[in-house]
């Protein structure tokens, strides 16, 4: 006999195996795309980190020259930097001394690349590239 309604009432309760399947191989599908679109994106964000502190030391260096007629290796001496964790370096330019150009090399653990500022590039390059 039906009850009212006209459906027969079964004691199956919950997912069947391939329905469970077919939800966990969904999720990795989608997993095989997110993560390396998040490792990348990271990177870049990571990159552009890189960059600004590269260029807030050079306009830092920039300013040191201003009031003293030379730059400086010494990164204590440049007023404000905030450089969230990247390690930089500042050395001689392409002149070699610090006392009439500097180049900044900065860099950080899961950037793509590190960066160099170079204040007296050769003639038609960039004062920033990528290292």
């Amino acid at each position: 006999m039906l009850p009212p309604g006209g459906m027969a009432l079964t004691n199956e309760r919950g997912f069947t195996l391939l329905e469970l399947l077919l939800v966990v191989a969904i999720i990795t599908v989608l997993a095989a795309i997110a993560i390396p679109h998040y490792a990348e994106t990271r990177a870049r964000s990571l990159d552009t980190q890189v960059v600004s502190a590269v260029r807030q030391v050079a306009t830092g260096e920039e300013a040191y020259y201003a009031g003293r007629q030379r730059y400086t290796s010494a990164l204590e001496d440049l007023d404000g930097l905030v450089l969230g964790g990247v390690a930089i370096t500042v050395q001689g330019g392409n002149s070699g001394d610090l006392g009439s150009s500097f180049r900044v090399h900065g860099t950080t653990a899961g950037a793509a690349h590190s960066y160099v500022w170079v204040s007296d590039p050769p003639p038609g390059d960039p004062h920033l590239v990528a290292d």
